[in-house]
């Protein structure tokens, strides 16, 4: 009877060892969460004429007072890697993001990036990229739209990734070249057909890309920040890791946690925001 009951109390003490370790690899591995503040800007010039165009000044001040402050840009990558495969995160992680695709982020940002050890990821209007003329009007693209191929060096390095800003739908109904507001389905439109169309502008942007970025596309930025859960659905469907917004909120990512990487908020940037009160903001929400 001693025997047996010593061989149960061992095997109840393995499995209490087991479990153990089971919950230190979880912790270690998958447990907890990592918060993550994003940044949204757009275009940059040598004078800021409104709000949402930054200086270069105001810029490098931002880039200079986040690094001093210890936080670390991050990649897509790095956030995939981290919530799918249980991979590491820096201490106090932001991703910086700029929307359209304006040649300013290449010839004003980029090298302010590179020289800081900094990094940020753009999201592309498909349709725009490389032209001079808007398809739709006839009329010049103002400011001017990068190419894949001029902004090949800064992705080749690692300061910028190309990623997706929709191929033709950051429109609005109000424009007059279409019905749809974004990404958002018409009023009326057959669920079948919502689901083509969005298809066939990922289609769209997929094939203008393919060969000419050397990352992966894992990313797309809901123009107008217009989403809904039909369309989200639809992009993870497509392999789409990464979803964002404008809703300027704060995000944690959970390791296990595919979800946790979709509608992220961004906090949008303008030249009136200093580098100090820049910091406050973000160790204010994290």
């Amino acid at each position: 009877m001693r025997r047996t009951w010593k061989k149960w109390a061992a095997a109840l003490l393995a499995l209490l060892l087991l479990l153990e370790a089971a919950d230190i690899l979880y912790v270690t591995q998958w447990g907890g969460s990592c918060p993550l503040p994003v940044l949204m800007y757009h275009h940059f010039a040598p004078e800021s004429t409104i709000g949402t165009v930054v200086s270069v000044a105001r810029f490098r001040e931002q880039m200079t007072a986040l690094r001093d402050a210890g936080f670390h840009t991050v990649t897509l990558s790095q956030l995939v890697d981290y919530v799918e495969n249980g991979g590491s995160m820096p201490d106090k992680p932001v991703l910086i993001t700029m929307d359209d695709g304006y040649t300013s982020n290449l010839a004003d940002a980029a090298p302010i990036l590179e020289e800081l050890g900094m990094c940020a990821t753009v999201f592309v209007i498909g349709v725009n990229e490389g032209e001079e003329i808007y398809v739709h009007s006839g009329g010049p693209l103002t400011p001017p739209r990068f190419s894949y191929e001029e902004a090949a060096v800064w992705v080749e390095k690692g300061v910028l990734d190309v990623q997706s800003h929709t191929f033709d739908l950051h429109q609005l109904a109000s424009y007059g070249y279409g019905e749809r507001d974004g990404m958002l389905p018409i009023a009326g439109e057959a669920e079948g057909d919502y689901r083509a169309a969005l298809l066939d502008d990922m289609l769209r942007f997929r094939a203008r890309r393919e060969g000419r970025v050397s990352t992966q596309l894992m990313a797309l930025a809901y123009p107008f920040g217009y989403y809904c859960q039909e369309a989200d659905d639809l992009l993870a469907e497509q392999g789409i890791s990464v979803t964002f917004t404008i809703d300027e909120r704060a995000n944690h990512l959970f390791r296990g946690n595919p979800r946790s990487l979709r509608m992220l908020g961004r906090f949008n940037v303008t030249d009136n925001i200093t580098g100090e009160s820049l910091v406050k903001r973000l160790e204010w929400n994290t």
